[in-house]
């Protein structure tokens, strides 16, 4: 007698990222509850299993939901905000975020944020609640979880403390109260979204802890200095890690250890092999590294010799001023994955567009069209994607005894013909637009390209409606117009 199961999500194809990399075509996957107990040939599930449910997904491609390991809380509502401007985009953003935002500002953002990452076919994704995390008050982190809990999508809040120095001044915008938080203040804040927030949502929702930068300051002829991305230009770390910074991430790990939780922060060129010399048990599997940009061959090594993943964003301006060394960083070793770096300035959270951009990158820098081949890719932002947030256990593949987090990219239009060689199809083809279908524990969120139990007019509505309050409170309203070089110019 054939097993009893809940669904049966029938494929076109299913490209499992599993160890033995199957394409299956056609392929099925056998779903109970919130976990995945068989993928093989569609002829084999038919003949083995029956369903309580049945889904028609025959004119997709089956894949992972995909993992976006970096990105920012509050950039939905930002986006093109004040760009090319004098005080740049995020001169503007900061002080949207640290003194003009309420709480309606974080819940509105998670919600737009949330509803293009379930379009896009994002899964799971992390998100500091700021360019740098907002940390007077748990309640900003807490509201910036609230869409991707109601709409069912698997998310990290990536929460710690700011660069120094210290205080850093927030202002709550209800009542125009301005308050100075200290490295302590910090800490205990970030502590306190952990025991909110870490591990509800049925386990979807998790809490890590995300100083803004590895090693943000460094001393140098007797004088500290930013590292790293400073007003848009990048710093290489160079001289001494400054007290601050030691005894900052000596307090982040300490929490990450009693909190039984990861790190995942922003690192550049001197900044690991600072952490090394100073807090070397920083570097571990549970650290996980964004932009990695201007980074040395001996930090590399580091990385892989200690486990620590790399979380590469193709369009981010870090990007843009020093080159983070992926093809080099593979070769030695590390693990790699492709993130978005949030929805703005000039970005989106499609990506499976970014990963055919972080490919055409590197063959151009090295001039090279072998480099980064579709599979690989793809393992970017799915299996080797989930190993840098340390979730390779549950997601990232299509297996028995994952979660079932599954999208369903459609095949029925013109880019993605002729069917065949469909990792190719789908790396070099495809966008987040194509998905049509969206699994997450078992639920399904999207089928046949509708979203079932969202109102996604109301989140749209509201998201304009509290970015024009924010942007009017905040003083900005004037950032919203085109600058005068929009049209003709060679740059801003």
């Amino acid at each position: 007698m054939p097993n009893r199961t809940t669904t049966v999500v029938e494929g076109g194809a299913v490209i499992t990222v599993d160890e033995d990399r199957r394409v299956l075509d056609p392929g099925g996957i056998v779903v109970e509850e919130d976990r995945i107990v068989a993928v093989d040939e569609l002829e084999t599930i038919r003949n083995d299993y029956s369903a309580d449910v049945e889904i028609d997904a025959t004119h997709a491609v089956l894949l992972p939901g995909l993992v976006d390991t970096h990105g920012h809380a509050g950039h939905s509502l930002t986006k093109g905000l004040g760009v090319g401007s004098d005080d740049g985009w995020m001169g503007t953003v900061q002080s949207v975020y640290f003194h003009a935002s309420t709480e309606e500002f974080w819940e509105a953002e998670s919600y737009l944020s949330a509803l293009e990452h379930l379009e896009m076919g994002v899964t799971t994704s992390l998100s500091f609640p700021g360019s740098s995390p907002r940390t007077d008050d748990p309640k900003y982190a807490i509201a910036a979880a609230e869409g991707f809990a109601d709409l069912g999508l698997r998310h990290i809040v990536n929460i710690g403390p700011p660069n120094p120095p210290y205080p850093k001044s927030y202002t709550d915008a209800r009542t125009g109260t301005e308050r100075k938080v200290s490295l302590d203040d910090a800490i205990d804040t970030t502590a306190t979204v952990i025991d909110t927030l870490d591990g509800t949502e049925e386990g979807r929702l998790s809490v890590y802890i995300g100083p803004s930068s590895l090693i943000p300051e460094f001393v140098q002829d007797g004088e500290s200095r930013p590292a790293g991305l400073v007003e848009d230009e990048f710093v290489p770390g160079e001289g001494e890690p400054s007290e601050a910074s030691v005894e900052q991430l000596e307090q982040v790990v300490k929490l990450a250890t009693t909190k039984e939780t990861k790190i995942h922060t922003h690192a550049f060129g001197g900044q690991v092999e600072a952490a090394a010399d100073v807090v070397p048990e920083a570097l571990s599997p549970d650290l996980s590294l964004a932009h990695c940009s201007g980074l040395s061959a001996a930090e590399l090594e580091l990385m892989a010799d200690n486990g620590v993943s790399a979380s590469h964003g193709p369009l981010t301006h870090a990007y843009v001023r020093s080159r983070f060394p992926l093809i080099e960083a593979l070769e030695a070793g590390v693990n790699v994955a492709i993130s978005t770096d949030g929805s703005a300035p000039d970005r989106s959270f499609d990506l499976l567009s970014q990963g055919r951009i972080a490919a055409q990158l590197q063959r151009v820098h090295f001039n090279d069209t072998s480099l980064l081949p579709a599979g690989k890719v793809l393992e970017m932002m799915t299996i080797d994607a989930a190993s840098a947030l340390g979730m390779a256990d549950e997601v990232g593949s299509l297996e028995p005894g994952k979660k079932a987090d599954i999208i369903g990219i459609d095949l029925d239009s013109a880019k993605l013909r002729p069917r065949t060689s469909l990792v190719h199809r789908v790396a070099n083809y495809a966008s987040g637009a194509d998905t049509e279908f969206v699994m997450v524990d078992g639920e399904v969120l999207m089928q046949n390209g509708q979203l079932r139990d969202v109102d996604a007019d109301s989140i749209l509505q509201r998201a304009d409606k509290v970015a024009m309050e924010t942007f009017e409170r905040a003083g900005v309203l004037d950032m919203l117009e085109d600058q005068p070089n929009t049209w003709g110019g060679v740059r801003y």
